[in-house]
């Protein structure tokens, strides 16, 4: 028989508490392996397009100097597309990030063109601060054509003539929606006169005289009701004087 003091009874593990504490150790191990597991992104498997309007992903993938047929998702340099993408004419804002699931968001907020300018033989996509889109490269539908010699820099359509145009443009288009499905075209010409064509609901040259305003516009949209309403069509409308004259 042997004794056992309370001394050594006090220092000898309790074996109730060794199992349960194995178990969180363990438990906790396993937390921080998810967590790693989770934090840690897979390699870049797909690239994916958000926020797109005109611009195509194939646009994008030449901007940006890659090839899809041949690139290899895991092995693109992908940090500095941000930085190149910023400097494309039609992108506002952009944001590059790759998920944990191995996917690229390229995330794209586009400009908005507003109208094209006709100067010369170019064609030039415009927002509503003048600044240029584009440069014979039209991928906006519906836009009224704005013909004229105006300056043009670098970056942007200049001149009060334009600004004055854009201006009368976006007012009458406010006023009267219907028109902007209508008129193709605003010509200055070089006498200072302004001509307007109509695409609907027929072929149309339209002379409204030396000025663009709200005033002309409104004659414009009424002489259009009156004719879809008669069912005339007319090859001239002619809005220079107190009455509409066509034929």
């Amino acid at each position: 028989m042997v004794d056992i003091s309370p001394e050594n009874t006090e220092k000898r593990p309790n074996r109730r508490y060794i199992v349960p504490a194995a178990l969180f150790v363990s438990g906790l191990i396993a937390l921080v392996l998810i967590f790693h597991w989770a934090k840690t992104p897979k390699p870049v498997q797909k690239l994916v397009f958000e926020g797109l309007v005109v611009l195509k992903p194939a646009d994008l993938m030449q901007f940006l100097d890659v090839n899809p047929e041949q690139f290899d998702p895991e092995k693109l340099e992908w940090k500095d597309w941000e930085k190149k993408l910023i400097t494309h004419t039609r992108i506002r804002k952009v944001r590059v990030s790759r998920d944990r699931e191995g996917f690229l968001v390229i995330t794209l907020q586009e400009k908005v063109a507003e109208f094209v300018v006709h100067v010369g033989d170019m064609l030039y996509e415009i927002d509503e601060k003048r600044d240029i889109i584009s440069q014979n490269q039209v991928l906006a539908d519906n836009l009224i054509v704005i013909s004229g010699n105006f300056p043009v820099s670098s970056h942007q359509i200049l001149g009060t003539q334009i600004e004055d145009v854009t201006k009368e443009m976006r007012q009458t288009v406010s006023a009267y929606p219907a028109l902007k499905t209508r008129i193709s075209e605003v010509s200055l010409e070089q006498d200072g006169d302004i001509v307007v064509y109509l695409k609907s609901p027929f072929r149309a040259k339209v002379f409204l005289g030396d000025k663009l305003d709200l005033f002309r516009m409104r004659k414009l949209y009424a002489s259009l009701a009156y004719l879809e309403t008669e069912n005339i069509s007319a090859s001239i409308i002619d809005l220079r004087g107190e009455d509409a004259v066509y034929h």
